[in-house]
């Protein structure tokens, strides 16, 4: 009885389908990127952008964040696995371009070589110059191995998804299939040792963010103190020639004076 009670509950009628997808067609007409202001029930589902300029860790996170609650998802529910494989694929494959790009974006700035971030998507090519500036920067040789490890995962993804289109397009730009060389792809596992890079990853930009914050402070500094001697020394320098020119004048006038007095 409790049994067909519940399918009776569950099962809509194809009039209340149809009304219900009407009224969901309905909101077409509306704006895509809109704000709700309070007391709108779902206010909070207002997202805030641009609240740091050059937002690199907010686009990363984002990325690496979405993947996470899809992955999550899966383990919870153990199902949608053969879907959602292909967003979470870019969204981790995206999380680590943007860290990568950021590594080589801070660190030029902090070697003061200002390096133009690449526009490519090749992780193959972006890697070996973030782990060089990431090697210059903390000069740390203990870290090799880790650095190894990640390169070992950046290569790995690259051979799956060189230019960031085989989990976003089932064909690449020539009409060949993409992931052909992928069969099977644990998602848990994929999380995991995202996860384990981007402890890596992330403490690196940290790092850089921090040391970059460090040296400006310290050059603004140095610019105020310049900015203050200099100041300090032309003010010297002027009270010493308007010195030098009244007594030059005092002395100009004393001379005129002593010749027109003379027999």
């Amino acid at each position: 009885m409790v049994q067909g009670q519940r399918r009776k509950v569950d099962q809509k009628s194809f009039e209340e389908i149809r009304a219900e997808n009407e009224a969901q067609m309905a909101r077409i007409r509306e704006n895509l990127f809109a704000s709700r202001a309070y007391p709108d029930p779902h206010w909070y589902c207002n997202a805030c952008l641009h609240i740091t300029p050059r937002d690199w860790d907010g686009y990363a996170l984002g990325y690496k964040t979405a993947g996470d609650i899809l992955v999550q998802h899966v383990i919870d529910t153990r199902r949608d696995q053969d879907i959602l494989v292909y967003p979470i694929g870019f969204l981790y494959r995206q999380y680590l371009e943007l860290r990568v790009k950021e590594l080589i974006f801070i660190g030029s700035r902090l070697l003061d070589k200002r390096t133009d971030v690449p526009t490519h998507h090749r992780l193959v090519d972006l890697w070996p110059e973030a782990r060089r500036i990431t090697e210059e920067v903390f000069w740390d040789s203990s870290s090799n191995t880790r650095l190894d490890e990640i390169e070992a995962r950046m290569n790995e993804l690259s051979r799956l998804d060189p230019h960031s289109d085989a989990f976003r397009y089932p064909e690449d730009k020539h009409g060949s299939p993409t992931l052909r060389e992928a069969r099977q792809i644990n998602l848990k596992q994929l999380r995991d040792v995202i996860q384990g890079v981007s402890l890596v990853l992330d403490g690196s930009r940290l790092g850089m963010w921090e040391a970059l914050d460090a040296k400006q402070s310290v050059m603004a500094d140095y610019a105020e103190y310049r900015d203050e001697m200099r100041a300090e020394m032309m003010a010297e320098y002027a009270e010493y020639r308007d010195e030098m020119q009244a007594d030059m004048m005092a002395k100009y006038r004393a001379d005129v004076r002593e010749h027109y007095q003379d027999p």
